[in-house]
């Protein structure tokens, strides 16, 4: 598909020279999905336009890690990225011409210069942006969701929220004055490293330790850029609706996971416009309640259709897919509650037995999605061969499936697919994944939108998959590699490790057995 923004050009204004020398680590969001984001709106009785088929505009989408996968997955949207980094813009307009994709472009510029001309867009992803500008630029952003979202698109825009933030600001307070503003990124950056630790042995107060912990092990432009910014200004939600509401948007739903969900008592029969104040302000009270930190709110125009707090009832027109373990022997008879883990080691507690069985058959058809029958359908064959009564009361198992949804433990999309195949004797990986794999400074995405953890003998393995070599073979390559890093493996064990890695890209969605790159997708 050729692509171009009709005659626009998006104006550049000079980079930011500590994104260019302390670049954000430019990954996937599984959040800022349009196929998930379009279910979540369809939770809250939103209807979002078909993610297939929709242009998307991500600002700041540093050198793609996040907008270019989107545009591999569907080769019938239009991806338009904005980046302020001139360092990561090339980088990824570098990364889509060796790629060969012809519906995506990133260019660097400055999201408040946008042309109208650029058009609408179905969704637009604004993530890690809105608290780090200046409110001036905070303005210009919701400005841009405002001219140039279509009339039912969705905009995904996160943020720092004022309860949560709170208790951490002393922590902000003492890298900003115990560091120097003047030295280059990275130099102040070794030395907030040694402040964390002195604030580690002198402070007493739970949540700046486990906040101090956490720093240590983030990574460096999370630290810096959360930490030591000239911005980061939390809000309070009501204070974000209030913005929207004065640049003619509104709030439509919440993208990131939640531990309660509002529900408007006495609310039967009401409109959503005339439960949108009650909405909000039962919003506020929750980040108040659990200190919440971080929002990822999705809005639309004020024109749009109102949607309304998200309901169990609208699962039934979803699909869903899940990445679950359980270190449980599942039963499937009584409602014992059990614990089944997703990769980030989230749990999540299941005593519905239909639920449980559900769990296990979304995991066995990851990264496939089933729609809601066909999953309500298996969950009814798999306790008949487990021997046991398959009359799954609907409502029931809508209602345990509801909380597994809003919490992530199962993810919504719009549209059940399929993904992937088995290794077979000449394992292919399609294009993305290969030079992924093959660049520095690229993370591997999975089908699913998420980051792949790969050491460097996976990398060499992922990127060698282009269907000319049999598992001996890449067997061989591997242990070359183990060798040269120092591993001494007899060949049995390298074969046995070629087989499991090439069994988890299959996993995530990365083996094709297709020629063109056009069906490598």
């Amino acid at each position: 598909m050729a692509f171009s923004v009709a005659a626009a050009t998006i104006v550049c204004m000079d980079t930011l020279a500590t994104y260019d020398e302390l670049p954000y680590d430019s990954l996937p969001l599984p959040e800022t999905q349009p196929d998930f984001l379009a279910a979540v709106a369809k939770l809250h009785g939103f209807d979002a336009p078909d993610p297939r088929r929709a242009r998307i505009l991500e600002l700041g989408c540093a050198q793609g890690g996040n907008l270019i996968p989107l545009a591999w997955r569907w080769p019938q949207s239009t991806c338009v990225g904005v980046e302020l980094s001139r360092v990561q813009a090339r980088a990824g307009a570098d990364f889509i011409r060796r790629l060969g994709l012809t519906n995506v472009r990133i260019a660097h510029g400055d999201l408040a210069a946008l042309p109208d001309d650029v058009g609408e867009f179905d969704y637009i992803i604004a993530h890690g942006v809105f608290s780090w500008v200046p409110p001036s630029v905070q303005q210009a952003l919701l400005d841009v969701c405002r001219r140039h979202l279509s009339p039912h698109g969705i905009a995904y825009v996160s943020f720092n929220v004022a309860a949560g933030w709170e208790q951490l600001r002393p922590l902000r307070a003492a890298l900003i004055e115990r560091s120097a503003a003047d030295l280059p990124a990275p130099a102040r950056l070794e030395q907030v490293r040694r402040v964390l630790d002195e604030l580690e042995a002198a402070w007493t107060d739970p949540a700046l330790l486990k906040e101090i912990a956490y720093l240590k092990t983030a990574a460096p432009s999370y630290l810096f850029h959360e930490y030591l910014a000239d911005f980061n200004a939390p809000m309070a939600f009501a204070e974000f609706s209030a913005r929207l509401d004065a640049r003619g948007l509104r709030y439509v739903g919440e993208a990131g996971p939640r531990r309660a969900v509002v529900e408007l008592e006495d609310a039967w029969g009401l409109i959503p416009e005339s439960m949108a104040g009650r909405w909000l302000d039962a919003e506020a009270a929750l980040d108040e309640a659990h200190l919440t930190r971080f929002r990822r709110a999705l809005i639309a125009r004020a024109d749009a259709p109102c949607a309304q707090p998200p309901h169990a009832q609208a699962l039934d027109s979803l699909a869903f897919y899940a990445d679950l373990r359980s270190d449980d022997e599942i039963d499937l008879e009584t409602a014992c509650e059990q614990t089944f883990v997703n990769p980030a080691g989230n749990a999540f507690p299941v005593a519905y037995p239909a639920m449980k069985a559900a769990a296990m058959i979304l995991s066995a058809a990851y990264p496939g999605a089933l729609a809601y029958s066909d999953l309500l359908a298996a969950t009814r064959r798999e306790l008949t061969e487990y021997g046991v009564a398959a009359n799954v009361d609907e409502a029931a198992f809508r209602m345990a499936l509801f909380p597994l949804v809003m919490t992530h433990g199962v993810m919504p999309s719009v549209a059940a697919d399929s993904h992937g195949s088995e290794p077979g004797d000449r394992p292919r990986a399609h294009a993305l994944a290969r030079l992924q794999a093959a660049s520095p400074g690229w993370v591997v995405s999975g089908a699913r939108h998420v980051a792949l953890d790969l050491d460097e003998p996976g990398r060499i393995l992922l990127g060698l998959l282009d269907g000319r070599r049999t598992i001996d073979e890449l067997a061989v390559i591997l242990q070359g590699a183990l060798a040269d890093a120092g591993w001494d493996v007899s060949p049995e064990t390298v074969r046995a490790m070629t087989h499991r890695q090439l069994w988890l890209f299959a996993r995530q969605g990365l083996m094709t057995k297709s020629s063109g790159r056009s069906e490598e997708r």
